[in-house]
């Protein structure tokens, strides 16, 4: 049965072995291999300094939108939703003994050139859009520390936004020229703890503000209309808040074969870090409606005016976390057009990698900056993108790439695809939502607005 697997998802293909698209895919380009040296350990750092973003902070206001029975059972239903989905998605990390070294290429190998494609745009669009949200975020941070030290001494302030993203920019120039993701496992580790200690700040605030806001089963009361839209906007945050299937083979590719090998590592690195990510999530949410009820802010460290010096630190500690989750995000997108250039036969492969790495990374910190100057408001359309890549990448490839792989009996496989038609109607209410409240705001934005 392998053997007639191996020859059906690769048959007809055969033009394509020679192309950088098939040999990066297969995870045969042993020239290019890195030195692995993660563990599960190392994963839960790449998980967690990834998907515990900024967004938590936002959580108590999507629970405000859906109250407290449906809010609890939305972040629920979406953890045991991802968690499950990752797992399956780490089961064809390894295929026929070939360990995939991308998302898209464990896509190409099992699925197809076409599905391989279709994959890439939605993939690598959302890394790059992450990256701009996550520019905008450092940028927004920087200058919320300059305004706490301006009105505190009454002058002019230096916190004009589009300045903080060229420095935030800067800072990713000298990061985006870490070789790989394996690399990087140092700065994740201090992005988890920084990105614990805004978390635990935000909920330490609110247990201390106490129960003095109004919250309901029902949440913030709204006409029938605005209730529809805003359960939607509710839901597109908290999907794009445990959205990390995007990286997770890469993520896999990093750890090393010996012992146990990386699938199992995997998958233990993604049961501690969704225990730990959906604690934290359900502290802080729950802590920040309780503390302001349906008044709470859409960042709930924006509910808090004192201490100064700890809202100083929430907001470093968000910088200092986005700085290595810009390089999470990107490092994939690097490398997998640092491999394309390395196939071509005009360029050696030392020529390509150093040419790529100085030259073409430092383009891109640069094109991300400048979007993220242009394009204040890009933040809200990440919501967007996020809800669009819920469904293609945490849900359906996870779910047929399996399915072809393990070919699970029809009782399972009837539930998958239940599993996915499902995922399927709640990524188009969440893109409803996320378009409504794009078109809602615009009115308030303006380019190279502070």
């Amino acid at each position: 049965m392998a053997d007639q697997f191996v020859v059906a998802g690769n048959g007809g293909m055969k033009g394509d072995e020679e192309s950088p698209m098939a040999k990066f895919s297969s995870g045969e380009d042993s020239d290019l291999e890195a030195s692995r040296h993660g563990n599960w350990v190392t994963g839960v750092f790449h998980i967690i300094t990834a998907v515990v973003g900024a967004g938590v902070l936002s959580l108590s206001y999507s629970i405000a939108q859906l109250g407290w029975i449906g809010g609890m059972l939305v972040l629920l239903a979406f953890a045991a939703i991802t968690w499950y989905t990752t797992r399956l998605l780490a089961d064809v990390c390894l295929v026929n003994g070939v360990r995939q070294r991308s998302y898209m290429g464990a896509v190409r190998t099992l699925m197809g050139e076409t599905h391989c494609r279709l994959l890439a745009c939605v993939q690598y669009f959302n890394l790059f859009l992450t990256a701009i949200a996550y520019n905008i975020t450092g940028a927004t941070s920087m200058s919320n520390v300059a305004k706490t030290y301006c009105n505190a001494e009454g002058e002019d302030c230096f916190d004009k936004y589009w300045v903080f993203c060229v420095i935030f920019g800067g800072a990713q120039l000298v990061l985006s020229q870490l070789p790989n993701m394996d690399s990087l496992w140092v700065v994740s580790a201090i992005g988890m703890f920084t990105s614990f200690a805004y978390s635990i700040i935000a909920l330490a605030l609110a247990i201390n503000e106490g129960s003095s806001g109004e919250s309901s089963i029902h949440g913030v009361p709204n006409t029938p209309a605005g209730k529809m839209w805003s359960v939607f906007n509710a839901m597109g945050a908290i999907v794009f808040a445990y959205s990390f299937s995007f990286i997770l083979v890469e993520i896999t590719d990093t750890m090393r074969s010996a012992g146990r090998g990386p699938v199992f590592h995997i998958k233990r690195a993604v049961n501690v870090s969704m225990v730990i990510i959906t604690s934290f999530y359900i502290a802080v949410a729950v802590s920040g409606y309780v503390a302001f009820g349906n008044e709470v802010c859409g960042n709930i460290i924006s509910c808090f005016t004192t201490p100064v010096w700890l809202i100083r630190a929430t907001n470093i500690f968000v910088l200092i976390h986005m700085l290595p989750a810009y390089q999470v995000f990107s490092q994939p997108l690097f490398e997998f057009l640092q491999r394309q250039m390395a196939s071509v036969k005009a360029f050696p492969p030392w020529v390509a990698s150093v040419a790529f790495r100085i030259v073409f990374r430092s383009a891109y910190v640069a094109f991300v900056a400048f979007i993220s100057v242009c394009l204040p408001f890009f933040s809200d359309i990440v919501g967007l993108i996020g809800a669009i890549g819920f469904w293609p990448a945490t849900v359906f490839y996870p779910i047929e790439m399996y399915i072809r792989y393990r070919k699970p009996g029809p009782r399972a496989r009837y539930a998958l695809e239940a599993l996915n038609i499902l995922c399927f109607l709640v990524t188009v209410c969440a893109i409803a939502g996320s378009v409504q409240l794009i078109v809602a705001d615009s009115a308030d934005y303006e380019v190279f607005g502070n």
